[in-house]
């Protein structure tokens, strides 16, 4: 058995879910403020175009790398976007963005290869890493900036060791950016090293920005995509958590071998998804518009309320659907404070040291679940609390 099998996490996203639903069929009301998953259908139009690939026999396998209608519609989207041209070539389509990550992540590792991560950031980031056998090395993100990216703390952790630098913009869990500037100067650094740094953007939020003048993609400022690899999906802009649909992004130099990761670990994603992909990334943009508006009203009411509770304090975050609050004043731990609201109230929520070290005085929260809900949910952190 490989060892580092031992190095990786759990997502404890998903044990909190687990604990929430025996507790729910035990008889207790749940309000689910811990996973990342919208709480909205997909659009109609998606869901009718999957079923009719369905009635027209797309039963069999397609090409590893996905349908070339797909990644041609992604190649037109960033077009479009960023005025940036991509090969359809370059493209793969997976099931969700974490087969990207887990390609680009052991593609670079060697053993104690180091690679840089936020500190917090998502937590499969870090458990991929190890279990390639590399080097974690993190960059703080300062509540005091609003957890935003910081150029000069990321480039001082860069060494001749660094083989990737991963980027979450907007952050999960802290919903914060890299605003422009700071975009720029961590790009132009990096072109300029006399040994070559990847960057990876996982791009996943990317449509849930409340910033109108943050960037969207890296794509929009880099000079070359010869050391980039992007990572999005449709699970969070189009509500398609259960879809698994997602794609990649590679240079020219490592295309052939993440192919051939497609190739050995999935085959290929099934056919119903990327006809319902197709549909999504050509349906306009009133759906995920709709969806951005709803999540920072909803985001809006709840930091408000968080702010209103003895113990507890949250910056606004400039997108996603996460609250990272600050409980420090509450003088319990983050996981006293996870298990409080979940047994005694009925809440689901995350402690913060699921996403790094040194984050036991956070917990986020999760607003994807309807406006009742969350005024009911502070309600009862209010009544135990104040």
């Amino acid at each position: 058995m490989n060892k580092n099998i031992k190095l990786m996490e759990n997502e404890n996203a998903f044990k909190v879910l687990s604990r929430a639903q025996t507790l729910k069929e035990k008889g207790k009301n749940i309000i689910n403020l811990g996973i990342g998953q919208p709480d909205f259908d997909p659009p109609k139009y998606v869901i009718d175009a999957a079923i009719n690939s369905i009635n027209e026999g797309n039963h069999g396998y397609s090409n590893s790398k996905g349908l070339f209608k797909l990644r041609e519609t992604i190649s037109k989207e960033y077009q479009i976007l960023y005025n940036c041209k991509i090969n359809p070539d370059k493209i793969i389509i997976s099931p969700g963005a974490k087969p990207i990550i887990y390609m680009a992540i052991s593609m670079l590792c060697n053993y104690n290869t180091e690679i840089l991560l936020s500190n917090p950031s998502f937590p499969i980031y870090e458990s991929i890493i190890k279990y390639c056998g590399g080097k974690p090395v993190r960059f703080n993100l300062k509540e005091i900036n609003n957890f935003d990216f910081i150029a000069d703390d990321i480039i001082e952790k860069i060494t001749n060791k660094t083989k990737l630098i991963i980027l979450n913009s907007p952050c999960n869990p802290t919903g914060s950016i890299i605003h422009t500037d700071q975009l720029k100067k961590l790009l132009n650094f990096v072109e300029n090293l006399p040994y070559k740094v990847f960057i990876l953007s996982d791009e996943v939020y990317s449509k849930i920005i409340f910033d109108a003048n943050a960037p969207s993609s890296i794509l929009q400022h880099s000079k070359s995509l010869e050391n980039l690899i992007i990572v999005n999906s449709l699970s969070k802009s189009f509500s398609m958590t259960g879809w698994r649909i997602g794609w990649g992004i590679f240079p020219k130099s490592i295309i052939s071998d993440a192919e051939k990761y497609a190739v050995n670990i999935y085959s290929c994603v099934n056919n119903f998804a990327q006809f319902g992909a197709i549909a999504a990334l050509n349906g306009g943009s009133e759906y995920f518009e709709n969806l951005k508006n709803s999540f920072k009203s909803r985001v809006k009411l709840m930091v408000d309320g968080i702010n209103e509770i003895k113990g507890f304090s949250c910056n606004y975050p400039n997108g996603t659907f996460y609250c990272f609050v600050n409980i420090k004043k509450t003088n319990f731990t983050s996981t006293e404070i996870q298990n409080i609201l979940l047994e005694e109230l009925g809440i689901a929520t995350l402690d913060g040291n699921n996403f790094g070290i040194n984050n036991d005085n956070y917990l986020r929260i999760s607003c994807c679940t309807n406006i009742d809900n969350i005024e009911l949910a502070l309600q009862k952190i209010r009544n135990r609390f104040n």
